[in-house]
C-alpha cells in the first residue's frame, strides 16, 4: 500500500513595517511580506540590509487598532494556555505540535489566538518559544519570557510554565478581589452624588426661588443651600470646565513619571488607602522574587526584571536602588534595611533566605502572609468606606431635606 505524504502547512504571509540601514549606512523604511518576524529580518539581511526594527504593519482600520482594550489578551487566557500547555507537554507531545492543538482550542479570545499564530510561526523560522513570546510583550511580559528562557535551557519548561500559571493566578485573584471589595462603597458614593446633584440642580432651584421670593427671615441652612444653588444655576458651565480640566491634569500626571510618582507617594501616605496597597505590593514582590528565583533565574537578572512587575512608581524606585547595591556586592537584605517601605520582618526573612540559600521558600512564605494581610486590610478598608459614605450622603440629603422643611414652618407660623 502506497503512504500517502502529507503536505506541509502554507503559512500565511504577514506584512511587516521595517526601518533598517544599508551597509553604507543608510536609514531606509518599508513594508515586506513574510510569514514570521524572523523570516522577514532574514529576508532584508538576504537583502543587503540591516534591520534595527521589524512589527507588523497596521491595517488601514481595525477595531484592534481603535478599541485595543476590548481586544487585549487576559490575563486568564495566559494562565489557561500555560497550563494546558504543561499538561500536553508532560505527556510527551513536542512544543510546536502542543502549541498548534492549543491555538486550534483557543476560540473565546481572538486576540490570544492571533498571537498564538505569530509565536508559531516564529517558532517554524528557528526561533525559540522564549525568543517568540518575548516579541509579544502585551500578552507575555518580560518575566514571563524570561523565566521561559530559564525553563528552555535546563529542560524544565513545563515546570517553569506550571509555576508561572500559579503566580499570574494568584497576581490576579488578588486584583479581582479588590476590585469586587471596592465596588459597592464606589456605587454608593456614585448614586448619592448623582442624586444630590439632581436635587440642586433640577428640583431645589425652583422651590427656594419660591421661599426666596417671601418676605421673610429664611433659617441658616435654607440660605446655605439657596447660595450653592445659584453657584451651580450660574456657573455650572465653569464648574464642569473645572472638573473636566481636574480629570485631564490627573490623567496627565499618570502619564507622566514625575507626575505617577507623586500620586503613587501620596496613595502609599494616606491613612485607609495606603496600608493595604503598600501590603499588596510588599505581597507582589515577593511572590514574583520566589517564582523566579525557583525557576533557576540568578538573584541579579531577578532583581533587573522586578521594578517591572509593580506599576507603584515609588516601589519602582526603592527596587532599581535594591538592584543597584545588589550588584556592588552587598547582597539583598542589606540594601533593604536603607529603605523604610520594607517591614523588618521582610527584611529578616530575606537574609535567613540568603544565608540558608532558601530565598525561594521563604519569600514564598512572606507572600502568603503579606497576600493575607493586603486582603484583611482592604477588608477593613471597605468596612470603613462603606459605612462613612452611607452616612455622608444620608447627612447630605438630610440637610438639604431639613433646608427645606423649615421655611415650612416658619412660613405657615407667619400667616397663621
Amino acid at each position: 500500500m502506497a503512504s500517502t505524504v502529507e503536505a506541509p502547512k502554507q503559512q500565511k504571509e504577514l506584512t511587516y513595517r521595517y526601518i533598517a540601514t544599508t551597509r553604507q549606512g543608510t536609514l531606509v523604511k518599508g513594508n515586506i511580506k513574510a510569514p514570521s518576524e524572523i523570516a522577514a529580518e532574514r529576508l532584508l539581511v538576504a537583502k543587503g540590509y540591516i534591520p534595527e526594527h521589524v512589527e507588523i504593519a497596521p491595517s488601514m482600520f481595525s477595531l484592534e487598532e481603535a478599541f485595543p482594550t476590548l481586544f487585549r489578551v487576559k490575563p486568564r487566557d495566559v494562565v489557561v494556555f500555560s497550563r494546558q500547555l504543561a499538561t500536553l507537554l508532560r505527556s510527551g507531545i513536542s512544543l510546536l505540535p502542543s502549541l498548534e492543538i492549543l491555538q486550534g482550542q483557543v476560540a473565546s479570545s481572538r486576540a490570544f489566538k492571533s498571537t498564538l499564530g505569530s509565536v508559531i510561526n516564529d517558532i517554524r523560522s528557528g526561533g525559540s518559544f522564549s525568543q517568540a513570546v518575548s516579541k509579544y510583550p502585551k500578552a507575555f511580559d518580560e518575566i514571563y519570557s524570561r523565566t521561559i528562557a530559564v525553563g528552555e535551557e535546563s529542560g524544565n519548561l513545563e515546570m517553569v510554565l506550571e509555576r508561572m500559571a500559579d503566580y499570574m493566578e494568584k497576581r490576579s485573584a488578588m486584583a479581582q478581589r479588590v476590585k469586587k471589595a471596592l465596588t459597592y462603597p464606589a456605587l454608593v458614593m456614585g448614586v448619592g452624588v448623582i442624586v444630590v446633584i439632581i436635587l440642586i440642580t433640577v428640583v431645589m432651584p425652583q422651590l427656594l426661588g419660591m421661599f426666596a421670593s417671601m418676605n421673610v427671615e429664611l433659617p441658616l441652612p435654607t440660605r446655605i443651600l439657596i447660595a450653592v444653588t445659584e453657584i451651580f444655576a450660574n456657573y455650572m458651565l465653569y464648574i464642569v470646565i473645572a472638573v473636566a480640566a481636574l480629570g485631564a491634569l490627573l490623567v496627565w500626571m499618570t502619564k507622566q513619571p514625575t507626575g505617577k510618582r507623586i500620586l503613587d507617594r501620596i496613595r502609599l501616605s494616606m491613612p485607609i488607602i495606603g496600608p493595604p496597597a503598600l501590603m499588596s505590593e510588599l505581597g507582589r514582590f515577593a511572590r514574583t522574587l520566589s517564582v523566579m528565583v525557583s525557576s533557576g533565574l540568578k538573584l541579579q537578572e531577578t532583581m533587573e526584571m522586578l521594578p517591572q512587575a509593580t506599576t507603584n512608581m515609588v516601589f519602582r524606585d526603592a527596587l532599581s536602588k535594591v538592584h543597584e547595591r545588589l550588584l556592588l556586592g552587598e547582597g539583598l537584605a542589606d540594601p533593604m534595611t536603607h529603605i523604610s517601605l520594607f517591614p523588618p520582618l521582610m527584611v529578616q526573612m530575606v537574609a535567613v533566605g540568603e544565608e540558608s540559600n532558601t530565598l525561594d521558600f521563604t519569600m514564598g512564605v512572606v507572600a502568603d502572609f503579606f497576600e493575607t494581610a493586603a486582603e484583611e486590610k482592604t477588608t477593613a478598608m471597605v468596612g470603613m468606606i462603606g459605612p462613612l459614605s452611607t452616612i455622608g450622603i444620608a447627612l447630605l440629603v438630610g440637610f438639604i431635606a431639613l433646608s427645606v422643611l423649615m421655611p415650612m414652618y416658619t412660613l405657615t407660623g407667619a400667616f397663621g
